[in-house]
């Protein structure tokens, strides 16, 4: 798999759980009786938690009297969802109905922690050509996310993911005041003109409402704008790479959208669309990112391929939550049942270890000795439910 090459993570210090002193001071818990999901296995076992980080992993069960018993449910790396836009839901509840942006961004942490996403990409557009609220909507959620994280009122990870759109003709104007922010990990330049597909273009538009009319006006005026669409590309790609700032196609439809991707520096492919860009992803040694929300209805609301059909191929690397946080642990938990779908460990490591190596974080995304203590514990209850969450060895949930 390739790997975006991106900057040093800081390290983090850990935040001691004054709940649980072993006798030499030290913050100490133990997860016994678990069925613990490594990398490689599922097996049942106790992970021992001292000062947030791994310091134990051994099989068979446990008696300790200071044990924390779990009584068989699965034990699973926090997940790490590298896109999620549910952000917005929070600060613009309603059309014209603006929220606190603190208040929204809490919200929002505690119904990520809840999904059992322990470090979250806060992706927010960057261009108005999807929206003009949205545009509107930028300063203030990274304020909300700011203030939220200065009262010490988040429990996740949060970092960012900018989602760039090339068609809006101010992009190269506001975009660069962000791409030094420290918390930038991921960039994705989205171009969804009808010069990339026009048969889409136009369902897409019929599914949004928009006329006949309407809609042909839209295609005349791209013909336009269309230099400045792949100018725009091309710059904020340069932009990304001077920084070492991951950066990643999106909505792929033709092979030919692949090989530009890849001339131009991209190695990362997301939300491939069609099984023909799926293959050419993966062909071309991409890091493919696909919506669990597609996984778990089994189709895309708007046409495009099932996830499912990419699955059974293995055309696929990283799952992320799209727009609905709860969906990325019930896609994983699905893909083990498909037939030709991937075991346990390989669908957990699709939302935990995979990106936790390709956006460059080291010290999480799996049970092992030595890694942060970012744990889920989840019960298969008809699905799977999130009963207990710590980061850093921290309980959150």
């Amino acid at each position: 798999m390739n790997r975006a090459e991106l900057h040093p993570m800081k390290v983090i210090e850990a935040w001691p759980d004054q709940d649980c002193l072993n006798e030499s001071g030290r913050s100490e818990t133990i997860l016994a009786n678990a069925r613990i999901v490594t990398g490689s296995e599922c097996f049942c076992g106790t992970v021992r938690i001292r000062n947030g980080v791994i310091a134990d992993i051994s099989h068979g069960t446990s008696a300790a009297a200071e044990a924390v018993d779990m009584n068989g449910d699965f034990l699973i790396p926090g997940i790490v969802d590298v896109h999620t836009d549910h952000l917005e839901k929070h600060v613009l509840p309603r059309a014209g109905m603006m929220w606190d942006p603190t208040s929204a961004a809490i919200a929002y942490d505690v119904q990520i922690i809840a999904a059992g996403t322990t470090t979250v990409f806060d992706s927010l557009t960057v261009g108005a050509g999807a929206s003009t609220e949205r545009q509107r909507l930028l300063p203030v959620m990274l304020k909300g996310i700011q203030q939220a994280r200065a009262h010490q009122a988040l429990k996740a990870d949060h970092f960012l993911h900018l989602r760039c759109d090339a068609e809006d003709p101010s992009l190269l104007d506001i975009v660069p005041q962000y791409l030094d922010r420290s918390d930038l990990r991921f960039v994705t330049i989205m171009d969804d003109g009808p010069h990339r597909n026009l048969e889409r273009f136009r369902r897409i538009q019929v599914y949004k409402g928009r006329s006949a009319a309407e809609i042909e006006n839209m295609i005349a005026a791209n013909k336009a704008s269309f230099a400045r669409n792949q100018f725009n590309r091309t710059r904020l790609l340069e932009l990304c790479r001077e920084r070492r700032i991951a950066c990643a196609s999106h909505d792929d439809t033709t092979a030919a959208h692949i090989e530009e991707a890849v001339a131009a520096g991209s190695n990362i492919a997301e939300f491939p669309i069609s099984m023909e860009a799926a293959r050419a992803a993966r062909a071309a040694g991409m890091t493919a990112i696909v919506g669990a929300p597609n996984i778990v209805a089994g189709r895309s609301h708007i046409g495009n391929v099932s996830v499912r059909e990419l699955a059974d191929l293995r055309l696929f690397d990283i799952i992320c939550s799209d727009y609905i946080p709860a969906s990325l642990l019930r896609a994983i938990w699905y893909l083990p049942t498909m037939p030709n779908g991937p075991s346990l460990p390989e669908a957990v490591a699709m939302g935990t270890l995979n990106p936790a190596r390709t956006f460059g974080f080291p010290d999480r995304g799996e049970i092992a000795i030595g890694k942060r203590a970012d744990l889920v514990r989840v019960a298969d209850i008809e699905g799977p439910i999130v009963r207990s969450v710590w980061l850093r060895g921290r309980r959150m949930l």
